[in-house]
C-alpha cells in the first residue's frame, strides 16, 4: 500500500488536488516522470511526493542538479568512474545511478543536461545499463527517473539542444506545476506553513493580519513559493511584536522587487528605493481617504500612531500637505 500522495504538497486549489490525484494514480508505476514549471513553483516538492507515494519510498531519493556542472563532472557524478579515468580521479566512484539501484533518482533541471549525458541517460531509461567513466564493464540498475525542467516540454521539443527520443521517454508522465499567480488560494496555506517553520527557527510566534494576507494574495509573486518565503522572512524581521501587518508586507514586497529588478539608470534610482515605494503607497492611501489618518491607518492595517511615525520617517507627501523627514 502506497504512502499518501499529498506528502509535502501544500494547498487545496483544484490544481493541487489534480496533482495529488495524478500522483496517487501513478504510485504503482516505475515510468519516468517529467515535472515542468517556473522557477520556485515547488517542482522538487512534487518529485518528493511522487517518490513518497511509490513502493520505493523506503529508499532515499537521490538528487543530481544538471545545471551549472560540466559534462565530465555530471557523467562522473551519475555513472561513477574508475580510478585514473580522468585527471583527479584518484579512486573509483560508484555514481548516483548505481547508488540509487532499486530506488529513485531526481534529475533537477534536466533541460541543462549536455548532449553526451542525454544519450547515456536514454540508455539507462531504455535498458537499465550504466557504464562507469573509464570502464568497459556495464552494470544493470533498476532506477525510477524523475526529472524537472523550468522550460516547457514544447520548448524543449522545438529546440535542437535536447534529444527528442529522451524527451519522449521522460514525458510519458508529465506534471505541469502552475505558477502561484494562477492559484492564489494556495498562497495562504503556503504562507502559514512557512511561518510555522520560521517560528521554530527564530523562537517566537509570528502571524499575518488579514489585510497582510490579502496583500500577499494580490501580489503576482513572480518568484513563486521561493519568493513568498523570502518575503515572509523579511517581514517577520520587521515585525518586532510578531504581528505582520499590510504595510510590513508592502515593505517586504518592495524589497523583493528591488532585489529582482535590473540595474536602474542613476536618474531613476531614487524611484526604485524601498523608502520611495513605501512613500508612494502611504501617500496614495492618504489621498484616497482625503487625508483622513484614521481611515488611512485602517486601510494600511496599522495603528494610527504607527502611520504618524511613518509619515515623518518617510517624508510622505499627500494632497497639498507634506511631512518633513526628521530621521
Amino acid at each position: 500500500m502506497s504512502a499518501p500522495a499529498e506528502v509535502g504538497l501544500i494547498g487545496d486549489s483544484p490544481h493541487v488536488r489534480a496533482i495529488r490525484a495524478k500522483i496517487a494514480d501513478w504510485a504503482a508505476y516505475t515510468e519516468p516522470v517529467l515535472i515542468v514549471g517556473e522557477s520556485g513553483t515547488g517542482k522538487d516538492v512534487v518529485a518528493r511526493a511522487v517518490h513518497a507515494a511509490s513502493s520505493r519510498r523506503h529508499l532515499p531519493l537521490h538528487v543530481v542538479n544538471c545545471a551549472g556542472l560540466s559534462a565530465e563532472v555530471l557523467m562522473a557524478e551519475l555513472f561513477g568512474h574508475e580510478r585514473g579515468a580522468f585527471t583527479g580521479a584518484t579512486g573509483a566512484r560508484l555514481g548516483r545511478l548505481r547508488a540509487a539501484d532499486g530506488g529513485t533518482l531526481l534529475l533537477d533541471e534536466i533541460s541543462e543536461a549536455p548532449p553526451g549525458l542525454q544519450a547515456a541517460l536514454l540508455r539507462v531509461i531504455e535498458n537499465g545499463e550504466v557504464q562507469p567513466v573509464g570502464s568497459d564493464d556495464v552494470a544493470q540498475v533498476d532506477v525510477r527517473i524523475l526529472a524537472t525542467s523550468n522550460r516547457p516540454a514544447a520548448e524543449l521539443a522545438s529546440g535542437a539542444a535536447f534529444r527528442l527520443d529522451l524527451l519522449h521517454r521522460l514525458a510519458g508522465m508529465v506534471v505541469q506545476v502552475a505558477p502561484l499567480r494562477s492559484r492564489p488560494e494556495d498562497i495562504a496555506p503556503l504562507a502559514h506553513m512557512f511561518l510555522t517553520r520560521l517560528e521554530s527557527t527564530i523562537g517566537k510566534r509570528v502571524e499575518l493580519t488579514p489585510r497582510a494576507m490579502q496583500r500577499l494574495e494580490s501580489y503576482e509573486l513572480p518568484g513563486n513559493a521561493r519568493e513568498l518565503r523570502q518575503i515572509l522572512v523579511r517581514a517577520s524581521a520587521g515585525a518586532a511584536d510578531g504581528r505582520i501587518d499590510a504595510l510590513t508586507i508592502e515593505s517586504a514586497i518592495a524589497d523583493s522587487l528591488t532585489v529582482g529588478a535590473p540595474a536602474a539608470a542613476p536618474e531613476n534610482m531614487a524611484d526604485r528605493t524601498l523608502a520611495a515605494v513605501i512613500r508612494r503607497h502611504i501617500g496614495a492611501t492618504l489621498d484616497a481617504t482625503g487625508g483622513n489618518l484614521s481611515a488611512a491607518a485602517r486601510r494600511l492595517d496599522v495603528p494610527r500612531s504607527t502611520l504618524q511615525h511613518y509619515l515623518v520617517k518617510y517624508d510622505v507627501e499627500y494632497g497639498r500637505q507634506s511631512r518633513s523627514c526628521s530621521a
